[in-house]
């Protein structure tokens, strides 16, 4: 992601990214882990940040898919729309991301 400064540009990396992802998920309540979001990305060891996924779109709009097992007990809608919020905010305030689309995959209970 490049933005443009009064005094240059800024790039933020898709890696970087992906850590400020993971440590609003780690602030959220609810979550136990983050999965790789396939069979096979768990055979050959291919998890994209450990259940993150981070792109950008042409119109620059930054979309984070996570894949995660939920605490037994926790209301799944109430836990995700938790985990969006606090992701939307970290990736706007933190990174200067204006558009940002985050999507909640819960992929086991624990």
């Amino acid at each position: 992601m490049r933005l443009m400064l009064k005094n240059g540009e800024l790039e933020v990396t898709m890696n970087a990214l992906r850590r400020l992802v993971y440590l609003a998920v780690l602030e959220s309540y609810g979550p136990v882990g983050l999965e790789s979001e396939g069979v096979l990305n768990k055979f050959f060891g291919k998890s994209e940040g450990k259940g993150i996924r981070v792109e950008e779109r042409d119109d620059a709009t930054i979309v984070v898919d996570l894949f995660i097992d939920l605490e037994f007990g926790m209301r799944i809608p109430e836990v995700a729309r938790n985990i969006m919020e606090n992701v939307t905010h970290k990736l706007k305030t933190l990174a200067g991301c204006e558009k940002v689309e985050v999507n909640v995959h819960i992929t086991g209970v624990k």
